[in-house]
């Protein structure tokens, strides 16, 4: 278990029922079941799926994500940032509610699961030497170029939700 994550279970609801029988409770495609998901970010991405609505997406607080989904907020953050950066989800600014709005994104628009790790690697770090600020310029502008030429790279909506009869 992550340094960052504290061992603790979600809460249950006192006034859960079971679903209804006629019904599957959540269908997973095999394209998310393959895409190398942590078991965080899986979690993340099952809890803003759930929640998300035709007009207003998932805005949950991460406080609230934290507690439903076992975890920190401060791994709630990171894997919200993950799952942005990688095109799963999207952020938006809401202008009536303090939190963020989250809403998932189209498989067309998710990048290609090999620069999961990258992004997984990417902290947000203070910069403390000019030279270090320039050479992260530099970096960004160098990854924004190759961006450019990556989203050929990106999969198709058939490639991420094949038929699941086939």
């Amino acid at each position: 278990m992550p340094k960052n994550v504290k061992a603790r279970n979600p809460k249950p609801n006192e006034n859960w029922k079971p679903h209804a029988d006629d019904k599957k409770p959540i269908f997973i495609s095999r394209a998310v079941d393959e895409y190398g998901l942590n078991l965080y970010e899986f979690r993340i991405l099952g809890h803003v799926s759930r929640r998300e609505g035709p007009k207003h997406g998932c805005y949950a607080s991460q406080k609230h994500m934290a507690e439903s989904c076992g975890m920190s907020q401060r791994m709630v953050l990171e894997v919200l940032r993950v799952l942005c950066e990688a095109g799963i989800l999207r952020k938006e600014k809401s202008p009536t509610r303090r939190t963020n709005t989250y809403r998932l994104n189209p498989g067309s628009k998710w990048k290609h699961p090999k620069e999961l790790e990258n992004i997984r690697q990417r902290k947000k770090s203070p910069q403390t030497n000019t030279s270090q600020q320039k050479d992260k310029q530099v970096s960004e502008s160098n990854s924004l170029e190759s961006q450019d030429k990556s989203e050929n790279n990106l999969l198709t909506e058939e490639e991420l939700f094949p038929d699941p009869w086939e």
